[in-house]
C-alpha cells in the first residue's frame, strides 16, 4: 500500500509547467502602457522569523510564482493579493526549515534536481524549458528550488515524526466504508474546493477579499485546479482541490446547501465555514445507486438434522466467525457446512436478502426448518465496492492522510506559536 502526502507542493506547478511545454511563438512586445505589472526587485525586510530575514524580494518572487503557477494574469491588484499569500507561505516555510535543521534534516541539491525534473516530466516538458519560462516571467529558479526544498524537508520531518505512530484499524476502515455505503443511494456530486484559511475577524475579512479576487480570476479563465494548488490551504490542494464524488450530506451543512444548488460546471461565490472562506465547484452530478448493487456478500450455509436443533443453536451462538465455523459444526451430529461463495447483494434472492439484512459479519441467521432438515446462513464478509464506493486500501489511505495532515497542521501551529515573527 502506498501512502500519499496530503500537502500541496511545488511539484504541482502545473499551470507554469504546461506553459513551458507549449511550443508557441513568442508574442510581440507589448507597449509599455499595456505591460503587465511586475513587482519591484528592490530588497527590503518584509519579515523576520526567529532572526531569519524574509526580504521583499523573496515575497515578490513567490507572489509571481503563485500567479504563474495558477494561471492568473499578473496585475497590480492580483500581485497585492498574491503577496499576502506569499508572505504566509514564506513564514511557514522558514519555521518548517528551521525545525528541520534543528532535527538534522538536510535536503541535497540532487533531490531538488530530481523534483524539478519530475515537475517537467509530469507536464510534458523539460527542466530547462521550465527554467526558461520562469525567467521569462521574471522569476528566479531559486524561488522554486527553495519551495521544493521546504516541501521535501517538511514531509520528511512530519513523516518521520508521526508516520509510524498512525495506526488505521480495521474497525475505522469498516466504519468509514459503512458510512460511505449507507450514502450511495443519495444524490452525489463531484466536488472541488479552495480554502482561504482564517480564524480572527480580521483574517476572515482579508480571506473574503482574496477569495473574491480568485473567483474573478477563475471566471476569467484561470483553471480552478491550478488556483487550488497554489492558494488553497485545504489538504485537497495537492490534488487541485479535488474531493471526489461526495454523497449528499457528507459536506458541512453550509457547503452542502451550496453544492445542492449548483449545476455541473458551476462555481460558488465565497462561503464562510469552519476554517475560513471556501469556494466550491461542482464538476458533475449523478443519482445515487442501489446500496445492494455495491455490496458483495460471502455466505456459508449450515445444515443439520431436525433432531439436532439444540446442538445447532448452541454451536451457532459460539462460532468465532467463519474461520472457526467448520470445527464448531463438526460437533453437531450430522452437521455440514456448504460454502455458497460470494455474490453482489443485489443478485441474491429476496428471501436470502431478508434473512441476512440485520446479521453482522461473522454471525448466523436464525434457523429455518424444511422437512427433516435445519439450516442457517452465516455472513462471512460484507465488502463494498463499485460505483461510488472506494476500495479498502483507498479508504485506509484517505484516513491515514487525514490523520497525518491534522498532525502536520498542529505541529506547524505550535511551531509558529513558539516562534518570534515580526512582519513589516
Amino acid at each position: 500500500m502506498t501512502f500519499k502526502h496530503a500537502w500541496a507542493s511545488a511539484a504541482l506547478l502545473v499551470g507554469l509547467a504546461a506553459t513551458a511545454g507549449a511550443q508557441t511563438p513568442a508574442a510581440p512586445a507589448a507597449a509599455p502602457a499595456a505591460a503587465p505589472a511586475r513587482p519591484s526587485n528592490a530588497a527590503g525586510v518584509a519579515a523576520i522569523v526567529n532572526d531569519d530575514v524574509i526580504s521583499t524580494y523573496d515575497v515578490n518572487q513567490r507572489a509571481s510564482l503563485l500567479l504563474a503557477g495558477s494561471g492568473i494574469e499578473p496585475s497590480r491588484e492580483t500581485l497585492d493579493r498574491a503577496r499576502a499569500q506569499a508572505m504566509r507561505d514564506l513564514v511557514d516555510e522558514r519555521v518548517q526549515m528551521q525545525e528541520a535543521t534543528e532535527r538534522d534534516i538536510k535536503i541535497e541539491p540532487a533531490e531538488i534536481d530530481r523534483a524539478l525534473a519530475d515537475i517537467a516530466r509530469q507536464n510534458g516538458t523539460t527542466a530547462e524549458a521550465l527554467r526558461t519560462q520562469l525567467t521569462e516571467n521574471g522569476i528566479s529558479i531559486q524561488t522554486l528550488r527553495s519551495q521544493i526544498e521546504s516541501d521535501i524537508a517538511w514531509r520528511r520531518l512530519v513523516g518521520g515524526r508521526f508516520g509510524s505512530r498512525i495506526r488505521i484499524s480495521k474497525v475505522q476502515v469498516n466504519d468509514a466504508l459503512a458510512r460511505i455505503t449507507a450514502n450511495v443511494a443519495k444524490p452525489q456530486a463531484l466536488v472541488s474546493e479552495i480554502l482561504i484559511s482564517a480564524e480572527t475577524d480580521a483574517e476572515v475579512e482579508q480571506a473574503e477579499a482574496i477569495a473574491t479576487r480568485l473567483l474573478q480570476e477563475i471566471r476569467n479563465g484561470a483553471p480552478f485546479q491550478n488556483v487550488a494548488r497554489q492558494f488553497s490551504a485545504a489538504a485537497s490542494a495537492a490534488a487541485g482541490g479535488d474531493l471526489g464524488w461526495l454523497a449528499q450530506g457528507e459536506l458541512r451543512p453550509e457547503l452542502q446547501t451550496i453544492v445542492d444548488q449548483l449545476q455541473p460546471g458551476q462555481v460558488s461565490r465565497p462561503v464562510r465555514a469552519q476554517g475560513g472562506i471556501y469556494i466550491v465547484a461542482v464538476r458533475d452530478k449523478r443519482a445515487g445507486v442501489d446500496r445492494a448493487a455495491v455490496t458483495k456478500i460471502a455466505l456459508r450455509q449450515v445444515n443439520a438434522p431436525k433432531a439436532q436443533r439444540t446442538a445447532l443453536e448452541r454451536a451457532l451462538r459460539r462460532i468465532p466467525g467463519c474461520d472457526g465455523l467448520e470445527p464448531a459444526i463438526a460437533q453437531v451430529t450430522g452437521g455440514e457446512v456448504i460454502d455458497l461463495g460470494e455474490a453482489m447483494e443485489s443478485e441474491l434472492s429476496e428471501d436470502v436478502r431478508t434473512r441476512i439484512a440485520e446479521v453482522e459479519e461473522g454471525s448466523a441467521t436464525s434457523i429455518s426448518e424444511s422437512g427433516d432438515t435445519l439450516s442457517a446462513l452465516v455472513v462471512c464478509a460484507r465488502q463494498s465496492g463499485g460505483q461510488g464506493v472506494p476500495s479498502r486500501d483507498e479508504v485506509e489511505n484517505r484516513l491515514y492522510e487525514q490523520e497525518l495532515t491534522m498532525l502536520s497542521q498542529r505541529y506547524l501551529r505550535n511551531l509558529r506559536r513558539d516562534s518570534t515573527i515580526i512582519t513589516r
